[in-house]
């Protein structure tokens, strides 16, 4: 595939966090103060094999906001006004990082946005739907060195470390601010999907913890430990820790965070853990080239309450050799199609398509 040709004004540079997109041209976007997001980055790049720049819009297929969607909202509507009016002007279609936990709709004819979140039940039009851009815990944490689980006997361990405590408060304001889901849920179930991770988290964890079908790691934090600004502790050790309970446990819990979309799902994956994913309508990234059923464990949110039975009669059923085999796909998943490095290849397939 020929690399699809991004145009970008160079005058339309700014100071706030560029598009990750812009990684190769305009350096790493995030500051050291966010470590994990900054080591990432430091270490991988999209692959510009796929997608290139250019200042001449006489040699680009499409236009590119340089900045996500939800910060030119936020900070700078008119240089968003600007790409389009650019795009508009050139007969141009027009792209933008629209990756974040609230998706904010672009309503523009001509315009194709990235995407990691939304919900399978409200299909968006011209959305690519990518993974949020993770870290390879396996090369980061043990050198890359995959540590292939045995299948054992007896009851079947499931792990999961994170955020799943609210103070009184927290949880007063968050079931307030989900009221209209609630009722909206009453009339029509799937609506149930749109519930903040939390919420979700703290119904399985407790459906997980008086289980008699499964053994719960649970390593429970009080807030969200990814960000220095929330982190409870150091952030490398809660790392460490979260990667140990992962590599400890027989499968890897894996559900939504505030957008419907997981960061964990693929740092499992980049582990070679087999995650056992609460799928609240997500919509999987490159579902139609990859088998997400040779590597994972897919339970639907309203089979929620029988989540352990699920997972134990899986476990019950697969071939020690089917269990260690989807342990190594679920590796190779993560760097073939889910790392940084290996993103591009297939969003440009789809954007290309899409376009065309």
């Amino acid at each position: 595939m020929n690399p699809i040709v991004l145009y970008v004004n160079p005058v339309w540079q700014r100071k706030g966090v560029h598009s990750p997109l812009m990684q190769p041209w305009w350096g790493n976007p995030y500051e050291k103060i966010s470590l994990f997001s900054w080591e990432m980055f430091d270490a991988y790049s999209f692959n510009t094999k796929y997608y290139t720049l250019v200042d001449d819009i006489q040699k680009a297929d499409m236009v590119l906001a340089p900045y996500r969607h939800n910060w030119l909202l936020k900070f700078d509507r008119a240089l968003l006004g600007e790409c389009m009016r650019t795009a508009k002007e050139h007969g141009l279609p027009l792209l933008i990082d629209g990756l974040a936990d609230i998706e904010y709709p672009v309503g523009e004819k001509n315009v194709f946005i990235l995407r990691c979140g939304g919900h399978r039940f409200k299909p968006e039009p011209n959305s690519i739907h990518i993974p949020l851009a993770t870290d390879d815990l396996l090369e980061r944490t043990r050198g890359g060195n995959l540590m292939i689980r045995k299948k054992k006997e007896g009851k079947l361990s499931i792990g999961f470390a994170g955020w799943t405590k609210m103070s009184l408060k927290q949880r007063v304001l968050t079931v307030i601010k989900e009221l209209p889901i609630t009722v909206h849920s009453l009339f029509d179930e799937k609506y149930t999907a749109c519930h903040k991770g939390i919420l979700w988290r703290q119904k399985i964890i407790k459906i997980l913890q008086e289980s008699p079908y499964v053994t719960f790691n649970l390593r429970a934090r009080s807030s969200f430990s990814a960000n220095p600004k929330t982190a409870e502790g150091d952030m490398e050790i809660l790392r460490e820790e979260m990667v140990d309970t992962i590599l400890q446990s027989d499968y890897a819990f894996d559900i939504r965070g505030d957008g419907n979309n997981s960061a964990r799902l693929f740092e499992i994956l980049s582990l070679g853990r087999i995650p056992v994913i609460l799928d609240t309508e997500r919509n999987f990234p490159f579902k139609d080239k990859i088998d997400y059923s040779s590597f994972s464990v897919i339970v639907d949110f309203r089979d929620a309450h029988k989540l352990p039975e699920i997972v134990a009669d899986f476990h019950k059923n697969i071939s020690p050799e089917r269990y260690e085999e989807m342990q190594r796909n679920a590796r190779n998943a993560f760097v073939n199609y889910f790392r940084i490095d290996a993103i591009m290849r297939f969003a440009m397939e789809d954007l290309r398509r899409m376009i065309e």
